[in-house]
């Protein structure tokens, strides 16, 4: 071709590289393979991005180096097997590089207008359509369509002859579609694309990652499975855009409301989230750009799936379990789910009335993981008398009065019991059963006998013996509890049965009572602690003689009592004003963060600011 004075054409707004060199040729009234052959830049090399190629071209069409690089950030450049710098980001090659080429007929028929001759000579295609993200022409609210489609590279980039065999449909408005208004996500990505400014949160992340992540977000909370392909409406881009710019926690919070859908225990996290799980956990689970939302959706997932320790989620190993369903938690006990719910309801994991299936019936593991470990090793009534050394009445007559409480009250459950809580009783007792007696020694009995003949409290009998107001003995050859006896003297002169509540019972001829005994009546029978918080003034006594036994001790009156209830609770007090399960008491206690009162770290044992359980109970 003789080298004729013709002036080459300057490169339009957002112009690729392939359509210049369509109308370069135009110009020069040939095609685009004589045009590259001609100008040493063949037209297979172009399309291969040769670097010889593109700087020929810039040759032959005087093209000044930042105009060339202009063209070719419209035009995306490879930058290895699977990525292509595109207007100063990367993205992956498939988002810029697609068989199907859209664009907006609009645009195409004002270049055409614009000048005399063949239309298709000033038709230019725009490097944004090629994005897979973009949607619309802001300029004219004009959808982007598909103009045609070629898998063959020559094919699909010999753009004078594709424009050729359409030209007539783009010139009559044939290809016209309804317009829209631009939404925010297409102002926002057409800023984005062409200047790199962003006002928005979202001004540190690419737009490789922001732009897929709109629409994966909108298609999910839309409930909606649009393709990738599919570009032809913005709304799903818009309404998870419209999320994204408001931040993290937006974004969060968006996630948390699809999740509570999952209300079957098949709705598992593909499911629920569609292709915004599925493509995160595949396509894009290597990829740095999308790691902070990886992060933000792994966290949902944690918080509202049962997760063990040691699965995958989105490319990340678990530490440990934050959920458990009632179906993992039974896989765990080797329990069966019906059993379980029982414990699980007494403890406050979840309510009698949830109707949720056994699979998102979700409660803390953590919180939890104690009574899970203790459900496998409770037994039933014969294995604890057996382990305590009881009878069948004993025992009966222990858990009646509170002095033992089984883990759970549901007649279903047939293993109720934790030995180690018999054991520990029983060890306590014995402790305080220093005197060795005969086997046949006719002046000792047993609690629960001493319990019938006198119609005297187990209770009683037992703080009787841990304050040694009582003495007991163990008889020989007899272990455990039924070997505990005491002497049948005592008990005769021992006082009458005490009210196991707190109602406050005073001492008919002294109107009061003493202090112990008001510590053993609320539940605090232990190691002294009650009397712990007599000593450093947090409960109200006087110091008098006790006519009876000639000794001082600590008395309450009615006013000191009134004024304990007013301030503090025990598990054993709520019992009786709630009328709900020691168990289920210590789980809202336990999930409200209610800890014991103790000032300075000073142990008063299970006692509780009334103020602190209000708000719960």
């Amino acid at each position: 071709m003789p080298n004729l004075p013709i002036v080459s054409p300057t490169p339009a707004l957002r112009e690729t590289l392939y359509s210049y060199l369509a109308r370069l040729a135009a110009v020069w009234k040939t095609d685009v393979r004589e045009l590259a052959f001609d100008i040493g830049a063949p037209f297979k090399k172009l399309l291969n991005q040769d670097p010889d190629a593109f700087e020929a071209l810039a040759d032959w069409a005087d093209l000044a180096p930042d105009v060339m690089d202009e063209l070719l950030s419209w035009t995306g450049v490879r930058a290895g097997d699977v990525r292509m710098e595109f207007r100063g980001e990367l993205f992956v090659s498939r988002a810029i590089r697609n068989p199907v080429m859209r664009g907006c007929p609009v645009c195409l028929r004002e270049d055409a207008s614009a000048v005399d001759g063949q239309a298709v000579s000033s038709m230019v295609m725009r490097g944004d359509w090629q994005y897979r993200e973009v949607n619309l022409c802001v300029g004219h609210g004009h959808p982007l369509i598909q103009l045609w489609k070629s898998e063959a590279l020559q094919d699909r980039f010999d753009i004078a002859a594709r424009l050729l065999e359409i030209d007539e449909s783009i010139l009559s408005g044939a290809l016209d579609r309804p317009r829209q208004e631009p939404s925010s996500y297409d102002l926002w990505l057409d800023q984005r694309l062409q200047s790199g400014s962003d006002q928005t949160c979202l001004r540190d992340q690419s737009v490789h990652a922001i732009a897929p992540l709109c629409r994966l977000l909108g298609q999910a909370v839309l409930n909606v499975k649009t393709s990738e392909s599919d570009n032809t409406s913005n709304s799903v881009h818009t309404v998870g855009f419209n999320i994204a710019v408001q931040g993290n926690t937006a974004t969060r919070a968006a996630l948390d409301q699809i999740a509570a859908t999952a209300t079957k225990s098949s709705d598992e996290p593909g499911k629920i989230f569609g292709p915004l799980y599925n493509l995160l956990n595949r396509d894009y689970l290597n990829d740095p750009d999308f790691g902070l939302f990886r992060e933000i959706l792994r966290e949902c997932v944690l918080d509202h799936w049962p997760r063990a320790a040691g699965e995958v989620v989105l490319g990340q190993t678990i530490p440990e379990r934050r959920l458990h369903s009632l179906l993992t938690a039974s896989r765990k006990t080797g329990i069966g789910p019906a059993a379980l719910e029982h414990f699980l309801i007494e403890a406050g994991a979840f309510r009698e009335d949830d109707k949720r299936p056994q699979g998102r019936k979700l409660f803390d593991a953590k919180k939890y993981d104690p009574l899970l470990t203790e459900i496998p090793t409770l037994v039933g009534p014969i294995a604890m008398r057996t382990a305590m050394g009881a009878t069948r009445q004993e025992l009966e007559a222990l858990e009646e009065e509170e002095l033992l409480i089984p883990r759970t009250r549901v007649a279903k459950v047939k293993n109720p019991w934790c030995i180690s809580d018999g054991i520990a009783f029983v060890a306590e007792l014995t402790a305080c059963s220093s005197i060795p007696v005969d086997e046949g020694d006719k002046g000792w009995e047993t609690l629960l006998f001493a319990r019938r003949r006198r119609e005297v409290s187990l209770v009683d009998l037992i703080n009787g013996i841990r304050d040694q107001t009582l003495k007991a003995g163990q008889r020989a050859g007899v272990k455990g509890f039924h070997g505990v006896v005491v002497q049948i003297s005592e008990v005769n002169s021992f006082a009458g049965p005490r009210p196991k509540a707190h109602v406050e019972v005073l001492d008919q001829e002294f109107g009061e009572m003493s202090a112990a005994e008001f510590g053993r009546l609320v539940g605090l029978r232990n190691n002294g602690v009650f009397m712990n918080l007599v000593e450093t003034g947090y409960v109200n006594t006087r110091l008098v003689k006790n006519p009876r036994t000639g000794q001082l001790q600590h008395r309450m009156t009615l006013k000191d009592i009134t004024e304990f209830h007013r301030r503090f609770v025990t598990l054993t007090t709520l019992v009786t004003e709630t009328g709900q399960h020691r168990n289920t008491l210590k789980g809202i206690l336990a999930a409200g963060r209610v800890t014991p009162f103790s000032p300075d770290g000073q142990d008063y044992g299970a006692v509780y600011l009334r103020a602190d359980v209000t708000r719960l109970i």
